[in-house]
């Protein structure tokens, strides 16, 4: 009798034990599952929610701001690209005067000089000497070429009586009442350079020789290969 009580006191023991074991650690589980579960949610929840809305908010800000500072930069701080010096004509110095194409290039020899002085100096001779000497040394250079061309020369003397208005003093002049064209200002297409040499080397009193024949030559473009725009600034793109 004494061993079944033990026996079954072992017995009872035995199922007991095995019941104990398995509610303890389930007890335990669900609380810590609940507790975890209330703990990790609502941490996790509020800060998700708080750093999302927080960078939402510092994106929103971040962007505003840049907008704002690249509008007023662009409207109120640019520079602006046509200032222009106001300094005393005085203060300056003329390092290069050309208002005759061809004049300074081709008939005067001290340029330096040249560049620096007045056209007020041309009126008073300065440089009539240099300016004979080189017009004689073109038609000693050129004369034999305008004769093959059937062209009359100029004599020195001649060339530089016909040429003075327009090349002494250095200047360009414009007559409102006159027709516009060289020498009366200069339009884009005008050709300079053969009114000029012809000024100066042809006789202009012998018939069918004027300002304008050696633009007439073939050795001279009768056009640009690209024509002038109709409107400013007129000058057709570079090519």
């Amino acid at each position: 009798m004494k061993n079944i009580i033990e026996a079954s006191k072992l017995l009872l023991l035995g199922l007991a034990m095995p019941l104990v074991l398995t509610a303890c650690p389930g007890d335990d589980e669900g609380d810590d599952e609940i507790g975890e579960t209330e703990t990790d949610t609502t941490g996790d929840t509020t800060d998700d929610d708080t750093t999302t809305t927080t960078d939402d908010d510092t994106t929103t800000d971040d962007t505003t701001t840049d907008d704002t500072t690249e509008d007023t930069t662009d409207t109120t701080t640019g520079d602006d690209p046509f200032v222009f010096a106001e300094n005393p004509p005085e203060e300056y110095a003329r390092v290069d005067r050309m208002g005759m194409p061809a004049v300074a290039t081709a008939v005067i020899t001290s340029k330096d000089m040249y560049n620096a002085s007045n056209p007020t100096d041309d009126d008073m001779g300065a440089f009539l000497t240099e300016i004979t000497t080189n017009v004689t040394g073109l038609h000693a250079a050129l004369d034999d070429d305008l004769l093959g061309l059937e062209l009359v020369p100029c004599s020195p003397v001649n060339c530089l009586a016909q040429a003075g208005p327009l090349v002494v003093p250095d200047v360009l002049n414009i007559d409102l009442s006159a027709d516009p064209g060289f020498p009366n200002g200069r339009m884009l297409t005008d050709p300079v350079i053969d009114v000029t040499l012809a000024v100066v080397l042809l006789d202009l009193t012998v018939m069918d020789q004027t300002p304008t024949t050696f633009a007439g030559y073939p050795v001279n473009p009768a056009a640009n290969d690209v024509e002038f725009l109709a409107e400013f600034p007129y000058l057709a793109p570079p090519n």
